[in-house]
């Protein structure tokens, strides 16, 4: 059981880091272009909440790893940790990409 939880925690570590880099080289992209288009303001923003929702998905998830892979005691408060925070990430995305 503790192998597929491993597993499952490494592969949204992974996809939440793929996500930060795409998400946050976007907003890098539109920072760079923001003064000839600063309609995009708002786009902005999103995308630097979106970044941080990713990475704090990624960081719980990174952490649930590395505890449950050296057998700490800790590990249960990283998935609980892990969990909300997949939950709340999952939540702000669907807020954030309805209202654009």
């Amino acid at each position: 059981m503790f192998r597929y939880l491993l597993v499952l925690e490494i592969a949204v570590a992974v996809l939440g880091a793929s996500m930060v880099i795409g998400v946050g080289v976007s907003a890098l992209l539109l920072a760079w272009h923001l003064d000839t288009a600063p309609e995009q303001r708002a786009s902005m923003q999103a995308l630097l909440g979106l970044t941080a929702a990713y990475s704090a998905m990624t960081l719980t998830a990174a952490a649930g790893a590395w505890g449950l892979r050296r057998q700490a005691r800790w590990h249960w408060l990283a998935h609980v940790s892990f969990v909300g925070t997949l939950v709340l990430a999952y939540l702000f995305s669907i807020r954030m990409l309805a209202s654009q």
